[in-house]
Order: structure tokens, then sequence, then C-alpha cells
């Protein structure tokens, strides 16, 4: 989570070079390799249990969703935020659920 609002908060003081879908395209790849290396520590720690797996990635997702939903909430109070802070949880919960048992799942079919 430090790192992506790091990311958002450098993005945002540079001002040169970065449009908004840019960003937005760095911090969902950033979240995906986090979720991935999440993912192979699951595996690491507790095998092939695709529950653990979910669940973990579920809670980071939304863990990371309702942070940068926050950060931005604060940056300016408009309307749609309020809506952000409900999505951005829910998407990110979602991928991060994903990309865990996308990794777990293909670990598992590299040991067989």
């Amino acid at each position: 989570m430090g790192l992506e609002i790091i990311f958002h908060i450098w993005a945002d003081q540079s001002g040169g070079g970065f449009f908004y879908s840019q960003q937005e395209l760095l911090a969902w790849l950033m979240r995906i390799i986090i979720f991935s290396l999440l993912g192979w520590r699951v595996v690491v720690n507790f095998g092939h249990a695709l529950m653990v797996g979910v669940i973990s990635g579920a809670c980071a997702g939304l863990a990371v969703g309702v942070a940068v939903a926050i950060f931005r909430f604060f940056s300016g109070v408009q309307l749609w935020k309020i809506f952000n802070l409900i999505t951005e949880s829910a998407l990110s919960t979602v991928v991060g659920a994903a990309v865990v048992l996308l990794v777990i799942l293909i670990f598992s079919f590299k040991n067989n």
C-alpha cells in the first residue's frame, strides 16, 4: 500500500510526462506484481491451498483498494469520489483474489 501511495504522490508532484491513464496503468501493473508475489508467498508457506490464496488476495486487494480510494478522496472531495470508495475497493479485491488464484494454479500445474 505504501509503495503505491508513494508512487501516486511522486507522479502527482512530478507533473511531467505522466498522464492520468499512464499513471493508472503503472499503478495496476504494480498491484498485479505485488499480488503475484503474494501468491508465490502463499505457495511457499501454505502449499497449493487455493482458499488461503483467494482469501489472502482478497484481503490484500481490499486493503490496497481502500487505502488508494481514501487517498484519492482527500485529494479533493467530489461526489464521484464517494462512489470510488466502493468501486476501487471492490475491483482491487476481485483482481487481488484472481491474480493470487492464477499464480497458485500456475505453480500447481508446474509441479505436476
